[in-house]
């Protein structure tokens, strides 16, 4: 047992036997019937409102003690993740939209930049709303930050995490209220080193299946990442009744990034650079600030607008050395590079109520995004000769309008209805130093209907439909045509990835179905069903540049996607009295899709997460002790590309412990083990056509990780 393994036995050892000291308390609190794993009012937010969505309190969102917000996302039903990528309904690729308090996150925005403490809730929202962006195929994950307490409140959090290294993180929280002023202000702190690895594999043949070359291919990466979050509000009701906000959130964190690869040839030719390392060092800062006005008009009307700018900078260091077999250096690549995603936006909405039950709103919701790019590479030899330059700059605008109507009716006592129009444009246009300027239009009709019947006689059973129409636009970095080049070993499974600027929104058409019944204090059980029927998919298209392998994006196609989903928060005490402080979870989707522009067998839509299942237990064994677990599932399998590439990915299993301790009134100590499983994943890509095949597979270890986090107020 390595010591490593070790230490995370002995904390998952310690964070039981704590467990069982409080269940031999002499004198547990009879007060404490079950664990309430949800925010104030996450409950009713999803029962009472039209629209299909699942609300996720904070409580929920701390419980692990996750200090990236990828962490959090896994267990929630119907997302899982793809490295940093959030995928809801196991599409990611632009299908799924992130918003930030309703508004849509800015192009290149990374899911961990945002601290989980920083987080007030979390909304999943299954179909669209004529308010919200229709940029939302497979559904929309709605992050609502912090907003002042009511009263004056100053928390401390410190933690200390272990993998294969200590990583420490602060939190401080302040807010007050002074009348009709209130502010609010998080902040946090953190650094987080890794040291991962893989293994390659990878075997090349001829046309008649003979094997020419066969490879290993030995990588290490490691870094770290020093990062500081600041979100501060600030609000105001005026006299006249009027509300003023003001909310901004600041990311700061610097990367730096090493490792290498080292390669033994089994069989056939070695690549260029055999022995190879890197190093990078990477700043990244962002900016959103966005103030609101809310008025109250004559009557019950409301009128709210909100202005906002987004600022995102990325400046990347980064110098590769490649040396051939004998371990002789023969290339020294540096590359200099930034990228830039700057936004300003403005929205309006003014709501008013026709007659009892019946409300009406309209609204405006415009942006326009700059995305900037150069890069410039220099390859020389060690002793300084030039062998290569690569000089790029590229600009792309994406101007973004919208109109909304929308109308809410309870039409009986047991009937809401919704109806949404939404109309939205987008305009883009790129132009660089070495292409002609490319522009491009497009506008979408969203309209939406979503309907909420209460079952008679079953007051806590509900159904729910939605029908609406959604697009994709595209990522705007698959929009700019610069190459993202291959150190070593470029090849159809390893090609060099280049922007398409003539790239077009995709269309869906959308049907939502489901069944909810609620029971006792926050129990629930959910089973739906979705449709989506897709045009003008964005498909990967692999071509040959010389020698050179290249992937790049175009429209073809269409695709149907479909699927089930179950969802179950089960308190044991609201289905058995007497039982245990025992709270259950479960939740589980199945996805299926087809595109049509690529031959079967599995030709999923974007490489599409077949299942994601999760399955937990909360237990609260006094007034001070509660322990858990939850068990994550990330189902695989083989995918087609395109008619000649094809992928596979192993299955996923997690599995995270915790243990909290109330020490005090509102002190906490929190141990936890995250990924205790440490399963490997595995990945593979395949080519072949006539003239041959490429296989390439990968074993990439995976770390856990050791909790200690401690909160207590100033």
């Amino acid at each position: 047992m390595n010591k490593s393994r070790r230490f995370q036995f002995c904390a998952l050892a310690g964070a039981l036997h704590a467990s069982a000291y409080a269940v031999a308390d002499p004198a547990p609190s009879p007060e404490m019937a079950r664990v309430e794993v949800a925010g104030p009012g996450a409950g009713n937010l999803r029962r009472n409102d039209t629209a299909g969505k699942i609300v996720v309190g904070r409580d929920e969102l701390l419980q692990f003690g996750d200090n990236a917000l990828s962490g959090v996302l896994k267990r929630l039903p119907g997302l899982s993740m793809a490295g940093s990528e959030v995928r809801m309904r196991g599409l990611g690729a632009g299908y799924t939209q992130i918003l930030i308090n309703g508004d849509p996150a800015p192009p290149g925005f990374a899911i961990d930049t945002l601290a989980p403490e920083l987080i007030e809730r979390i909304e999943i929202m299954r179909t669209t709303s004529a308010e919200f962006s229709a940029q939302a195929v497979a559904g929309s994950v709605n992050i609502v930050l912090r907003k002042g307490a009511s009263r004056a409140q100053r928390d401390l959090k410190l933690q200390a995490e272990h993998d294969q290294r200590w990583n420490p993180s602060a939190t401080m929280q302040l807010s007050g209220r002074d009348g009709g002023y209130a502010y609010a202000l998080a902040g946090t702190l953190s650094r987080t080193g890794y040291d991962n690895g893989a293994r390659i594999s990878e075997t090349l043949a001829d046309g008649s299946g003979q094997v020419g070359t066969r490879r290993l291919f030995d990588e290490r990466y490691l870094g770290s990442i020093a990062k500081a979050s600041l979100a501060p509000r600030l609000n105001w009701t005026l006299d006249s009744g009027d509300t003023l906000s003001w909310q901004s959130l600041v990311d700061v964190a610097r990367i730096d990034n090493h490792g290498g690869a080292r390669e033994t040839t089994l069989q056939g030719s070695a690549t260029r650079s055999p022995i190879s390392s890197y190093r990078s060092r990477i700043h990244n800062d962002a900016l959103r600030s966005d103030a609101s006005w809310a008025h109250r008009t004559g009557g019950d009307g409301k009128l709210t607008v909100k202005a906002g700018i987004a600022i995102n900078q990325r400046d990347i260091d980064y110098a590769f050395h490649g040396a051939d077999a004998a371990g002789v250096p023969w290339l020294v690549r540096k590359v200099t590079s930034s990228a830039s995603d700057n936004s300003a936006a403005s929205s309006g909405k003014y709501l008013t109520p026709l007659w009892p039950g019946h409300s009406f709103g309209a609204g405006w919701d415009g942006s326009l995004t700059r995305r900037r790019e150069t890069r410039l590479q220099r390859d020389n030899t060690p002793q300084g000769a030039p062998l290569y330059t690569l000089d790029q700059d590229y600009t792309a605008d994406v101007k973004r309008l919208a109109v909304y109507a929308q109308d809410e009716w309870d039409v009986t006592p047991r009937l809401q209805a919704y109806l949404g129009l939404r109309w939205e444009s987008l305009d883009t246009a790129t132009v660089g130093r070495a292409m002609a300027r490319a522009q491009s239009g497009s506008s979408v009709w969203s309209p939406v209907l979503q309907m909420l019947w209460k079952l008679p006689g079953r007051e806590r059973d509900q159904l729910r439909l939605a029908l609406s129409r959604t697009y994709k636009a595209p990522l705007t970095r698959n929009l700019v045509p610069r190459r993202y080049t291959i150190n070593n070993g470029n090849g159809p499974t390893n090609p060099d990835v280049e922007g398409n600027p003539d790239l077009r929104p995709e269309l869906a058409w959308a049907v939502d179905a489901g069944y909810e019944s609620y029971f006792g204090k926050g129990g629930v059980v959910s089973v739906s069903a979705y449709a989506r029927r897709i045009s003008g998919v964005t498909v990967q298209r692999l071509f040959q540049d010389g020698a050179t392998w290249v992937s790049t994006f175009a429209n073809g196609g269409r695709a149907e996607s479909h699927g089930l989903e179950f969802d179950a928060k089960l308190p044991l005490a609201a289905l058995y009295p007497g039982a245990p402080a025992i709270d259950l979870r479960a939740n589980a989707s199945r996805n299926w899709s087809r595109l049509d522009s690529v031959p079967g067998p599995h030709n999923r839509l974007a490489e599409q997460t077949p299942l994601t299942a999760n399955l937990g237990l909360d237990y609260r064994l006094t007034a001070a002790w509660t322990t858990g677990f939850n068990f994550n599932y990330l189902g695989g399998g083989p995918a087609r590309i395109t008619p000649a590439l094809s992928s596979d990915a192993g299955p996923v299993r997690t599995l995270d412990v915790y243990a909290l301790w109330k020490t005090g009134k509102a002190s906490q100590l929190r141990l936890s083990v995250a990924n205790a499983l440490r399963q490997d994943r595995r990945s593979a890509q395949y080519y072949a056509d006539a003239a041959g095949s490429t296989a390439r597979s990968t074993v990439a270890p995976t770390a856990g990780g050791v909790r200690l986090q401690y909160e207590a107020p100033l």
